[in-house]
């Protein structure tokens, strides 16, 4: 199974809480050798830095796959969800938590020095597409529809395409924003066959309201 990252900035992200969790554990140390009466403070010191170096490297460097029929996630722990039991899959801009920054959109700038969104994908058991308006970022898709949730990532097309060929027949909703940079690749693995959904911040039942205002003219 080739594994896909789920986070988008792991190297950066890494390399901050390796750096601040030595810098607690240092502080324990000196503590412990030049004020011994402060133990209890080098130990606080000692946990907390060996815990902001290795727990959350599991978060940051999370990831997934396609495992024979199944999507094989791995956080903490793996795990299995069978690719049938997924209804739908939205495709919208990752979005994750920049120190200092909160949370925003990620770019890159391509070969031609076009800037393009980082793609995110977002697995749900099933989606009635009536809030996709609000589903411009992963964040705002794992929230809208957060008792559908099974799991979201930074896209990746290799994974994408093995993700089609292995069995899935639900929906791919893509937001209107990724599909004119990536429509090509999307329709590609998926067809033209009316799977692809595109959706864009105009509400449906506002939609279904101008469709029977001009029905009426």
């Amino acid at each position: 199974m080739k594994k896909y990252y789920r986070n988008y900035r792991r190297r950066g992200n890494t390399v901050f809480c390796a750096v601040v969790g030595g810098l607690l554990i240092v502080l324990g140390a000196l503590i412990m050798i030049f004020d011994r009466a402060s133990y209890p403070y080098a130990i606080v010191g000692f946990v907390f830095g060996a815990l902001l170096v290795t727990v959350p490297l599991f978060f940051i460097h999370a990831s997934y796959g396609v495992d024979g029929n199944k999507l094989k996630i791995r956080i903490l722990v793996p795990k299995k969800v069978p690719i049938d039991g997924i209804g739908a899959v939205v495709i919208a801009a990752y979005d994750a938590s920049r120190r200092w920054k909160g949370i925003q959109k990620e770019t890159f700038v391509g070969s031609s020095g076009e800037t393009y969104n980082v793609p995110s994908v977002t697995f749900l058991r099933g989606c009635d597409g009536e809030e996709l308006d609000l589903c411009d970022t992963r964040s705002s898709t794992r929230i809208t529809y957060k008792n559908e949730y099974v799991f979201d990532a930074a896209l990746d097309f290799g994974f994408l395409r093995a993700f089609a060929d292995a069995g899935y027949k639900g929906k791919v909703y893509v937001s209107e924003s990724i599909y004119a940079q990536y429509g090509g690749a999307i329709d590609d693995i998926f067809g033209k066959d009316g799977r692809v959904e595109v959706y864009d911040r105009i509400p449906k039942n506002v939609k279904r309201m101008l469709e029977e205002q001009n029905k009426r003219r």
